[in-house]
């Protein structure tokens, strides 16, 4: 199932994401500075995976519905000319954050929209020298802010 992308945002947007947890905002703010001159657009709460299958006995549209709330979230997607940007964004990330942007990336790669790569990243205000060994070994940049 390919990602679903959703609105385009422009690379300069300087606004609240859509369904970014208040937590994550002031960091996706600060991430800004360093990611906005990476890309030429947005993507935010971009549903990936295959989600769940929906009772029968519900009608159509709520089962669409139902469906498209059952997929993944990826935070953030940033599109640049040659590669994707898988984002999470998680204060204090840890060990779950690291997983699902590995999930992320995968479910993404699974079915992607073109060819062009992934770069994952995983933003955040703290992470353990084993938090950033793992996104090492794991091919994630971990943005500190």
């Amino acid at each position: 199932m390919p990602p679903e992308l959703g609105h385009r945002y422009p690379a300069d947007w300087q606004g609240s994401p859509p369904h970014m947890a208040h937590t994550d905002l002031p960091l996706w703010h600060r991430a800004l500075v360093q990611l906005a001159p990476l890309v030429t657009q947005w993507f935010f709460d971009v549903a990936v995976g295959v989600g769940q299958v929906m009772p029968e006995e519900i009608s159509e549209d709520m089962r669409a519905g139902l469906w498209r709330l059952s997929r993944m979230r990826i935070d953030a997607v940033g599109e640049t000319r040659s590669a994707w940007l898988i984002i999470e964004v998680r204060p204090n990330a840890g060990l779950g954050a690291i997983g699902h942007v590995h999930t992320y990336r995968s479910l993404w790669e699974r079915d992607p929209p073109d060819i062009r790569p992934t770069r994952a990243y995983l933003v955040t205000d703290r992470a353990q020298a084993d938090v950033l060994q793992t996104c090492i070994n794991a091919n994630i940049t971990l943005l500190q802010v």
